[in-house]
């Protein structure tokens, strides 16, 4: 039986699931959409990287929304911004329809998350509240997973325009989301602190900020990477490995089933053994993996290997980096804090596949590859110098370090 906090982190999570579930539908329509309207490099990324900048402007306006009108109130009213972005990409007739459906969609997302995030972690008690929080994340990977099995099939439904039907399914979890939603109550945490502080001033506000650049910077990394794979996984395994389209998508899949695992390693493990004594071997991992990548790229079996396990580690990665951001910051900054950084992240996430097309095409996958690994190896560094150890304090605790 799930208890009513588990119940509650699983529906403000789903946000989560939408949002994978909406990413990798785009990545799958991609491979009948190139066809149908005989795309550029150019405009395959602009598609693709839609939701991304979508989700940068949704959380820096709905996360400070969040602080100001309430978790509860923003959750509920931009899943609206899922299901109309996702009907508009739908029945569009030209690109120019679906890039702006992608981008509503992104709006959804970039709303959705640090919201949800942050209603959970007010509503956690400290020894529960990471892996509470790491739900969100585990359901992204469930969602993504979700959609290669539906979109499968979908492919050679409708032939040329599979695409319109992939687009479209995109619209039902957040409907039954928003529905289900309904019966949670707002954060009687943010309740009680709106109602005592007219204001907030932080007497640390060197500790907010170096707080703030490293959860924004991890997670632009991650995301930068991530994304990536979570888009193009199927287009690169179909276009430079010759696999056919059944097969890439389900190695893609794969992929969301790896980050699924790493989730479930920090599910069970951030709690007892600490965010930081996960998150330093995952980047470790993460780096070398992909300097391993550059000269394994020929290689289908083993590339195919390597990105599941990348998104293993991915998923510790990314997941403990999402727990800091609702975790690590003053409750009536909490929704504006974790919006920054989400935000950071799907930056990251919509350079890295607005330009991926192009990239391929300029220098090649192996390179594409020492860039990411590059890209990542500072963050080592940058862990081991400032990941804190949150596990078994209060958010009361958390918060002495800027007042």
């Amino acid at each position: 039986m799930v208890n009513k906090d588990t119940y509650i982190a699983i529906l403000a999570g789903m946000g989560g699931f939408t949002d994978g579930f909406a990413l990798l539908l785009g990545g799958a329509a991609l491979l009948s959409l190139s066809h149908y309207f005989k795309l550029t490099p150019g405009i395959e990324g602009l598609i693709i990287s839609m939701p991304f900048i979508g989700s940068v402007i949704g959380s820096l306006i709905f996360g400070r929304l969040a602080d100001l009108l309430g978790r509860r109130a923003i959750f509920l009213n931009v899943l609206l911004f899922f299901v109309l972005g996702s009907l508009i990409s739908a029945v569009a007739y030209n690109t120019l329809l679906i890039i702006i459906g992608r981008l509503l969609v992104g709006i959804g997302i970039g709303g959705d998350i640090p919201a949800g995030a942050s209603l959970v972690a007010e509503l956690s008690n400290k020894g529960s509240r990471g892996r509470l929080i790491s739900i969100q994340s585990m359901l992204w990977g469930l969602g993504g997973f979700a959609a290669a099995l539906v979109a499968l099939p979908l492919l050679n439904l409708m032939g040329a325009e599979s695409w319109r039907l992939i687009f479209g399914l995109g619209a039902i979890p957040p409907l039954i989301v928003l529905v289900l939603r309904r019966s949670i109550n707002e954060s009687w945490v943010w309740e009680i602190k709106r109602r005592n502080s007219s204001n907030i001033k932080l007497s640390n506000r060197s500790r907010y900020t170096l707080v703030l650049a490293f959860t924004a910077a991890s997670l632009f990394v991650w995301t930068f990477i991530l994304a990536i794979f979570a888009n193009y996984t199927p287009t690169i395994l179909v276009n430079a490995m010759q696999l056919n389209k059944a097969m890439a998508l389900l190695i893609s899949g794969l992929q969301w089933i790896g980050f699924v695992a790493g989730g479930l390693i920090v599910f069970k493990y951030c709690d007892r053994l600490g965010r930081r004594t996960l998150i330093v071997p995952a980047t470790v991992g993460e780096a070398a993996l992909l300097y391993l990548s550059i000269i394994m790229v020929k290689d289908p079996v083993t590339l195919s290997l390597i990105l599941i396990t990348l998104w293993v580690l991915g998923g510790v990665g990314y997941i403990v980096n999402s727990i800091y951001s609702a975790e690590l910051f003053p409750t009536l900054l909490r929704g504006t804090s974790n919006g920054i950084s989400f935000s950071a992240g799907r930056l990251g996430g919509y350079i890295s596949t607005l330009i991926l097309p192009s990239l391929l095409l300029s220098i090649g996958l192996s390179k594409v590859f020492l860039i990411l690994a590059v890209m990542i190896t500072p963050l080592i560094a940058t862990c081991i110098a400032t990941a804190p150890r949150s596990e078994n304090k209060s958010l009361e605790e958390l918060e002495k370090d800027y007042f």
